[in-house]
């Protein structure tokens, strides 16, 4: 019974390594980590919409967290990956997307004392700042980014008709 009460107080996280601050996100947002590739078309609004990509034989959006959060973003570098993200939002047009990282994700389980709230100004895009385990983080808005990218995609099928 100790481990069943141990294993509820822990949380399975990953630490995604971004340009700017690694994002904290729970293990279930990540479908797979693939090498990073130009999208297949750019896109022509929003400058954090990188256009589309193929992945498993489905087109799915290219993001980039940084842009959609405000802050400067170099698309290209050697450590350059896709993170392909499941959606977090029931209404989420698509099923997953693409979001631009800078390496492979490390998992991490957490308890309680492994994550302290940051005085950092929070970005637009960002639910907290965050100290884990003395690494600084941020906990990205992923439900935001969701809703923003669905009526991205939904105005973008509108004028396409």
């Amino acid at each position: 019974m100790t481990d069943s009460i141990a294993s509820e107080r822990e949380i399975q996280s990953l630490l995604v390594p971004m340009q700017q601050k690694p994002l904290l996100l729970p293990i279930a947002c990540l479908a797979e980590v693939v090498d990073y590739f130009r999208p297949e078309n750019s896109s022509d609004g929003d400058d954090w919409y990188l256009g589309d990509i193929e992945w498993r034989g489905v087109l799915i959006p290219l993001v980039s967290f940084e842009r959609f959060n405000q802050h400067r973003f170099t698309e290209f570098s050697a450590t350059a990956k896709i993170a392909i993200m499941n959606k977090t939002v029931d209404t989420a047009k698509h099923g997953f997307y693409g979001v631009v990282i800078q390496g492979i994700p490390q998992p991490l389980t957490l308890v309680r004392g492994d994550i302290h709230l940051s005085k950092d100004q929070l970005g637009p895009a960002e639910i907290a700042r965050v100290i884990v385990r003395d690494l600084p983080a941020t906990i990205p808005d992923l439900e935001e980014l969701e809703e923003q990218l669905s009526e991205l995609v939904t105005d973008a099928a509108g004028h396409d008709e």
